[in-house]
């Protein structure tokens, strides 16, 4: 990257500005693109330089801003490829064209030959030897299979590959909030301390040990309140399955207002 663009993107990530996310398609909102920002601001001025993670990579959207990145030095993505794949509501979610190599050929859109900062593991997580990701991650991002185990098998293998005090956050925290339920009674159980935080939109993060990158201004700026929206997001989730259960057609009218509410 020559200094221009290095000062550009300074300024860029300074700013939470969600134009980094501009040249592959992402399924995010503009509010989770800047809480996504937000986590790699903090941990690029909590270490001096980073590798990052993330497990479900599918086109390549979320990997944008790393990939830009000057301080980040290596990015692992693992994803097991898969044409469509389940959720917690009981719908399946189709990836059509789901590949490294696609992948790989939308990024050269951010920078040239992605691959020599890329390491891509085309398996589940849980396949993936820890030896092989080196060095660990600071910063972790899950965004798999939204389904109660396998959110709680993608942490397990995030927590033994992070660096000391890694961050690991989440995508779609209003899908898989029992697993996040289900990981912190986990890690209280076992005397763990760790940092919750719920961000803007659907994301949330977890940093295991002392809170450093979770207290970095930018996080605090983007907290919400946890408590009612885990509320409203088991409500939708109710919801929805009830749908699912009556073939969609009841209850549509009065549902779509309900799901805005329940989402924005």
């Amino acid at each position: 990257m020559t200094q221009q663009g290095t000062e550009d993107f300074e300024q860029q990530i300074r700013a939470l500005d969600v134009s980094l996310f501009r040249h592959v398609d992402s399924q995010s909102t503009p509010a989770d693109r800047a809480s996504l920002l937000a986590l790699q601001q903090a941990t690029r001025e909590t270490w001096d330089d980073y590798t990052y993670l993330e497990i479900g990579s599918h086109l390549g959207g979320s990997i944008q801003p790393h990939l830009r990145d000057p301080r980040c030095k290596r990015i692992f993505s693992i994803d097991r490829r898969p044409a469509e794949q389940p959720d917690e509501q009981g719908f399946d979610y189709a990836y059509p064209e789901n590949s490294t190599r696609r992948m790989l050929q939308l990024l050269e859109a951010v920078a040239p030959n992605p691959g020599e900062k890329i390491v891509a593991f085309d398996s589940d997580a849980r396949d993936v030897d820890p030896a092989k990701v080196e060095p660990r991650p600071q910063l972790c991002f899950i965004d798999g299979e939204h389904t109660t185990p396998a959110v709680q098998s993608d942490f397990d293998f995030c927590a033994k590959v992070s660096a000391a005090g890694g961050v690991i956050g989440f995508h779609d925290a209003q899908t898989v909030f029992e697993g996040l339920r289900l990981i912190q009674r986990s890690l209280r159980a076992r005397g763990q301390s760790f940092t919750a935080v719920k961000l803007a939109g659907t994301v949330f993060a977890i940093e295991l040990g002392e809170a450093r990158v979770l207290q970095h201004p930018a996080i605090q700026r983007m907290a919400r309140n946890a408590g009612s929206f885990f509320f409203f997001a088991r409500a939708r989730m109710l919801y929805r399955k009830h749908l699912k259960d009556l073939g969609h057609g009841v209850l549509r009218p009065i549902g779509r207002p309900i799901v805005r509410y329940f989402t924005h």
